[in-house]
C-alpha cells in the first residue's frame, strides 16, 4: 500500500510534465540549431549507508535509497520529485518512506553571474501523515571558475509537525540557514565540497544546533562516488536529556547526531 501510493504521487506529478514534453518537441523541431526539446529532464538514483538530514540520520543509521526526477525549462523554472527510504527508530518516527515535492524559480540576477534560487519544498510520509511539512527556500549561487558557492535560508511556517511553543502554546515554526561550496579539482573527475547548516526553531531536536558535511566526491561517465564526514553540534549530554519514553533508546538520539562517515554511490540518467 505504501509502494502504491508513492507511485500515485510520483506519476500525477511527472506525467504532466511528461505529456506536454512531445508537444514542444514537435513546436521547436521546425527550424535548424533549435532544441528538439525545450524540458530538460534528469534524474539520479542513489545507495547511501544512511541518510543523513540535515546532519541528523533518517535512517536509523542503516542503509538508505534515494531516487529524484526533476525538470526545468530554459526561463528557470523547475520542478521534481524526490523519494527517500527513512526507517523508524528512537531518534525519530518518518514511517518507512519519505517523498519531497518541489518545485521553484531560478534566474540571473544582472550580469555578474549572481543568480537567485526561490523555491518551495514539500516533505511528504505516505504512513505518518503528521510529520508532513512544507518549506519555503531562497539562495544566492554563483560559479568562479571551478568553485560553486552557495548560500541561502529554508523557512518552514507554523504548522503542526513542528509542534507548539511551551510557554504560548502557539505552533512553532523553523528556520534553516546554509552555506556551501563545492570545487572541481582541474585535470581530475574529483571534487571537493562542504556544508554548513544552522537549524532553530521546531526540528532544532534539543536547541538551536549546527550541521555540516565535508567530503570528496569522483565521477565517471553517469556514475558518482561520494565519501563525507556528516555531523552536528548536538552533544551527547543535550541528547541523553531529551525525554525518552520508558521503552525507548536514551542514547538514540545522540547516535544520530553524532559525527559519521556517509558514503553515496550514484547513477544519473
Amino acid at each position: 500500500m505504501k509502494i502504491r501510493f508513492c507511485i500515485m504521487l510520483i506519476s500525477a506529478c511527472v506525467a504532466p510534465i511528461v505529456g506536454v514534453a512531445p508537444v514542444y518537441a514537435q513546436d521547436r523541431a521546425s527550424g535548424p540549431g533549435m532544441s528538439a526539446l525545450p524540458i530538460n529532464l534528469s534524474g539520479t538514483a542513489s545507495l547511501l549507508s544512511q541518510y543523513r538530514f540535515r546532519g541528523v540520520s533518517r535512517s536509523d543509521g542503516g542503509i538508505a535509497v534515494q531516487g529524484d526526477l526533476g525538470a526545468s525549462l530554459a526561463s528557470g523554472i523547475y520542478a521534481g520529485v524526490m523519494l527517500a527510504s527513512v526507517r523508524s527508530g528512537p531518534a525519530g518516527d518518518f514511517g518507512h518512506a519519505e517523498m519531497d515535492i518541489y518545485a521553484g524559480f531560478d534566474h540571473a540576477l544582472g550580469s555578474g553571474g549572481m543568480m537567485l534560487d526561490l523555491g518551495l519544498r514539500g516533505y511528504l510520509y505516505a504512513d505518518r501523515s503528521s510529520a508532513n511539512l512544507v518549506e519555503l527556500s531562497a539562495a544566492l549561487h554563483q560559479q568562479l571558475g571551478p568553485l560553486d558557492l552557495r548560500a541561502g535560508l529554508a523557512y518552514a511556517p507554523p504548522q503542526s509537525h513542528l509542534g507548539r511553543d511551551f510557554q504560548s502554546g502557539s505552533l512553532r515554526d523553523n528556520t534553516y540557514l546554509f552555506a556551501e561550496g563545492r570545487a572541481d579539482i582541474p585535470s581530475t573527475p574529483l571534487h571537493v565540497h562542504a556544508h554548513v547548516g544552522r537549524t532553530a526553531g521546531g526540528l532544532d531536536y534539543t536547541a538551536a544546533y549546527t550541521d555540516y558535511r565535508l567530503g570528496v566526491g569522483a565521477s565517471h561517465n553517469r556514475l558518482g562516488l561520494d565519501l563525507s564526514l556528516v555531523g552536528t553540534t548536538i552533544s551527547r549530554n543535550a541528547a541523553l536529556a531529551i525525554a525518552q519514553g520508558p521503552t525507548a533508546d536514551p542514547a538514540a538520539i545522540w547516535r544520530a547526531a553524532r559525527s559519521a562517515g556517509v558514503a553515496t554511490l550514484s547513477c544519473q540518467f
